[in-house]
């Protein structure tokens, strides 16, 4: 029975004094991820599709581009929210990584850590965008395509491999650092006595 003690140790229920700590941490860690989601619900709303942005993104790319926009503005239009798509869903996926990560500080290595993390912000991403999707399916002047989907787990994809591909090496200019920090000590060490 005293491995009962052990196995259930994580599970316990805080005590009245740890419970509105914890409950800070969560709402600052998760919090963003919250407030993102909240953006994506007012984003897919009847009044920003593409025929109620189609004006006044046309008026910014010919104040930036001159009248030379016209000839091909629908292309330009379907890009604009085609990159829309891709990176605002890409960027949603780092702050979910973000919360994931602080909430598996508790793991043992930090790869498997890492990994974790991003593969439950892309899956978060994934489940956010089909929900956003689908319930475009319902509006009147709205889509709800699965390419959108796929394009936006393309996004979070990118975006979390990047973050991925810097971490790594953060983590091995740290290691390299220490490992400098160890060879140079032993020579100080003589210089000291």
């Amino acid at each position: 029975m005293a491995s009962s003690s052990i196995t259930f140790a994580s599970y316990a229920l805080p005590t009245s004094s740890e419970w509105p700590l914890r409950m800070q941490a969560q709402m600052r860690t998760w919090l963003p991820v919250m407030a993102f989601a909240m953006v994506f619900a007012v984003e897919s709303t009847p009044y920003l599709g593409a025929d109620h942005t189609n004006a006044p993104l046309r008026r910014l790319a010919e104040i930036l581009c001159g009248y030379g926009v016209d000839a091909h503005w629908a292309s330009i239009h379907h890009l604009i929210r085609k990159t829309g798509h891709f990176m605002g869903y890409g960027v949603f996926s780092l702050i979910c990584f973000r919360g994931f990560w602080i909430t598996l500080r508790n793991a043992a290595l930090q790869l498997p850590r890492q990994l974790r993390a991003h593969g439950l912000a892309v899956l978060v991403t994934f489940l956010v965008a089909s929900a956003d999707e689908f319930h475009q399916s319902f509006l009147p002047n709205r889509t709800g395509q699965f390419s959108d989907v796929l394009l936006d787990c393309c996004g979070a994809a990118v975006l979390c491999f990047v973050l991925f591909l810097g971490m790594q090496a953060a983590e091995g200019l740290r290691q390299a650092r220490t490992r400098a920090s160890c060879r140079l000590k032993p020579a100080y060490a003589g210089i000291a006595a």
